[in-house]
């Protein structure tokens, strides 16, 4: 499936997301010409774990950038802002959420 804007094209591989162990399981391609405009995400209700499975990412919480390569892991906690970029060319992640605790 290929969604488009005036400004980018974004792939997106129809992988359905899978649940384990309460922990919904998601894949993303983050393309490298899409790296600038990379929105803001907010998850307010589910911790995120991420893990890198190709290529690298740039985690930005809080205005503090990271970058994290292929085997690298992050948590970002529940209602945090972040942006997700590739750092150079494309990246793949898988995003594992679980309901906040409360």
């Amino acid at each position: 499936m290929v969604s488009s804007s005036p400004s980018a094209v974004r792939v997106v591989y129809p992988v359905a997301p899978c649940v384990s162990y309460g922990v919904e399981l998601t894949f993303e391609t983050l393309l490298a010409e899409q790296a600038a405009d990379a929105p803001t995400r907010v998850l307010p209700d589910h911790d995120t774990l991420l893990r890198v499975i190709a290529g690298s990412v740039r985690l930005t919480i809080d205005g503090e950038a990271r970058v994290l390569g292929t085997g690298d892991e992050a948590i970002v906690p529940a209602a945090t802002a972040h942006r997700l970029q590739s750092a150079v060319g494309n990246a793949r992640i898988v995003s594992g959420l679980r309901a906040r605790r409360r």
